[in-house]
């Protein structure tokens, strides 16, 4: 089997990636202008790792997380035997399992790993390619760890869920093509515009998920694939949107919650009082956090809050009235901390990764006292000049996200002084980044030795 320069590829894959399409029997606008097969490779596995897909002792076609897709390659005919590989702690490839494809000439194959990734089902799905003008295709798919199914509406965006047109049922880990309701002369496929998914259960007219407004631009075949929610939110449901990149569209139901938690960094004694509200009919939010505590999550609508934080004992000036925006299916943190006198708060969003694996470590330096902090995260094997996962330069109130293999790590905070010398802020014993959580990592002051000190928060 031949196959192509990685540059070859590049080309051939940005100059058709969104223009031309996938495509099976059906309506369309013109023969097909395909005379490559194609691959690409989608994990929809919720509790897995980063997968590598690549032929057996040959070429990689590239990794990907939960939720994402590789490239797409242009191939010759032939049949390749493909393996999948996750690397672990040790950095030791490790097999997730195995699978022969055979490829065909103007045809589009999709290799999907789904399922449990202790058992992980390995499927194929292909499209015939086709060349269109001012249409496109739409096909669906549901690889949800239960299997569910579901009736699938689409409406003209604007219109809606009585106004829906019904496609037809979703099953698990089978594709299904949808046909237009509006067909015209020129094509029997769907017209290009702005469009809303509705989806219910099977047989009911109780919708369980409704979709952004959804933008079909390009002339080629999308592929909508219902897959479970992952990382530090659990419920729900996400429809990804496949083309023929890399890029996949994550679409999240315009009625899912959010939720947040909280963290108290400051020493003072007295507990500081939390108010969470503002968003409109919803009830204001009052608790209390002592110093170093972290709230449980609290699950809330989406909507743009206000939070309040006072020091009842008046040592610190209160924050007052701070935003915090919370978008559907969204979680985030916010940590409180004291400068100069008054509090302030830190906020990002947390990931929505599986954390069987790898794990997402946010880190932030929660330290005013210097403008760069670095982190290291040092096995036993290693020392910072060995380490191989570090970040550097975080400013006061700064995060930063690294993906560690799930391991064993010695956290050590140090900032550089004015000769460029490193000064240790803190360091942690040998700390098991091994659970499925989503870790927080601050350094920020402390009655310590060094007058600082690292928590790790999960």
């Amino acid at each position: 089997m031949q196959f192509h320069s990685p540059a070859w590829l590049r080309t051939v894959a940005l100059g058709l990636i969104a223009l031309l399409g996938l495509s099976a029997c059906g309506g369309s606008d013109s023969s097909s202008d395909y005379s490559y097969a194609y691959i690409q490779f989608y994990n929809a596995s919720p509790n897995g790792a980063n997968v590598e897909m690549r032929e057996e002792d040959g070429d990689s076609f590239g990794s990907a997380q939960f939720g994402d897709a590789t490239a797409m390659y242009s191939m010759d005919n032939d049949e390749i035997d493909l393996e999948f590989i996750r690397t672990d702690s040790d950095d030791q490839e490790v097999l997730v399992g195995n699978y022969t494809v055979k490829l065909k000439y103007g045809v589009k194959t999709l290799i999907v790993l789904s399922g449990d990734f202790d058992n992980p089902v390995i499927s194929e799905y292909t499209y015939e390619r086709d060349t269109m003008e001012d249409h496109f295709r739409l096909f669906a798919l549901s690889v949800t760890l239960d299997e569910d199914s579901y009736d699938f509406y689409l409406s003209d965006s604007g219109d809606p869920f009585e106004a829906a047109n019904f496609l037809g049922t979703v099953t698990a880990n089978e594709m299904i093509e949808f046909e237009y309701w509006d067909q015209d002369d020129d094509s029997d496929n769907f017209d290009e515009g702005e469009y809303t998914i509705y989806l219910t259960e099977p047989g009911s007219t109780d919708v369980v998920f409704e979709s952004q407004t959804l933008d079909f631009v390009y002339e080629t075949e999308y592929l909508l694939t219902i897959r479970d929610v992952s990382g530090a939110i659990q419920n729900g449901v996400v429809v990804d949107t496949i083309l023929n990149s890399s890029s996949v569209t994550a679409l999240t139901d315009v009625e899912a919650d959010a939720q947040y938690r909280i963290y108290n960094s400051t020493n003072v004694d007295s507990d500081l009082t939390v108010t969470f509200g503002g968003n409109t009919d919803e009830e204001d939010v009052e608790f209390t956090l002592s110093a170093d505590e972290l709230s449980d999550f609290s699950e809330i609508r989406y909507g743009d809050y206000r939070v309040t934080v006072t020091d009842p004992s008046g040592e610190l000036t209160s924050l007052s009235n701070k935003l915090i925006t919370l978008n559907q299916g969204e979680s985030k943190a916010i940590l409180i901390y004291e400068q100069d006198g008054a509090l302030g708060a830190a906020t990002f969003i947390e990931s929505g990764l599986p954390q069987a694996y790898d794990k997402t470590v946010n880190f932030v330096n929660l330290v005013s006292d210097f403008d760069d902090v670095d982190f290291y995260l040092v096995r036993n094997d290693e020392t910072i000049d060995t380490a191989e996962y570090d970040l550097q330069n975080l400013e006061f109130g700064e995060t930063k996200t690294e993906v560690l293999p799930s391991d064993y790590y010695e956290v050590i905070a140090v900032y550089e002084d004015d000769n460029e010398e490193q000064v240790l802020l803190d360091r942690t014993s040998l700390f098991g980044f091994t659970e499925e959580e989503n870790y927080i990592v601050t350094v920020e002051p402390a009655d310590t030795a060094t007058g600082y000190e690292i928590n790790i928060l999960y």
